[in-house]
């Protein structure tokens, strides 16, 4: 994310599959606990691509697994960190509209020399740096007469965005891990998450 604004195609991209994947396949395994077997073809084509729903899917299954897990009091502060951030939202709906129209935006546009159907992509990621600036008193003030120190400034911010990003990661795999997702979602929990890899400095206990 440190350089999405170089290398937007690519962080959209990676984090938008990257994200609904992940989404799914801890949806499947909440949905073999509670039913028996993995969704079918038609329930998945109805939970869609918009990681917008899903996330509001995913939050309901956390919801209703939460208070079963192994560790419900370190489950809940996990849950609670994912619902609670106001960051993760904004974040979602950049990588939902980037899987709406992305990359074929402004090829749309030159096609057909018509205004997109959709808002810029870009417009969505500068809500989330504007939502960090006006949030966070320590990237309010920006440095914009010194180059030097606003590419500080802006690796910063943007290491900011991806640190909320990866605690989200952390806290879907723990919270699979507990059984929050059911059976199936203590193993695929540790399938999502580097072995070794620490612990985001935002969910340290």
């Amino acid at each position: 994310m440190r350089n999405v604004d170089l290398d937007g195609d690519a962080v959209f991209t990676l984090g938008s599959i990257g994200v609904e994947k992940a989404m799914k396949v801890m949806l499947g395994c909440a949905e073999v606990e509670n039913t028996g077997a993995w969704p079918t073809r038609k329930v998945l084509k109805n939970w869609g691509h918009d990681i917008e729903e899903l996330n509001s899917r995913v939050l309901t299954a956390i919801d209703e697994g939460v208070e079963d897990t192994a560790a419900p009091g370190y489950s809940a502060r996990l849950a609670g960190h994912v619902k609670e951030s106001t960051l993760l939202p904004l974040v979602f709906a950049a990588f939902a509209r980037y899987g709406k129209s992305g990359r074929f935006h402004h090829l749309d546009i030159l096609a057909t020399d018509k205004p997109g159907e959709h808002d810029k992509p870009s417009e969505y990621w500068d809500r989330v740096e504007m939502h960090v600036r006006e949030s966070q008193p320590e990237f309010r003030e920006v440095p914009y007469s010194d180059n030097a120190a606003f590419e500080a400034y802006v690796k910063r911010l943007r290491d900011s965005i991806a640190g909320e990003l990866d605690a989200w990661w952390f806290c879907l795999h723990r919270l699979g891990v507990q059984g929050c997702f059911g059976e199936l979602g203590k193993k695929v929990g540790w399938q999502i998450w580097e072995f070794g890899r620490p612990t985001p400095t935002l969910v340290r206990v």
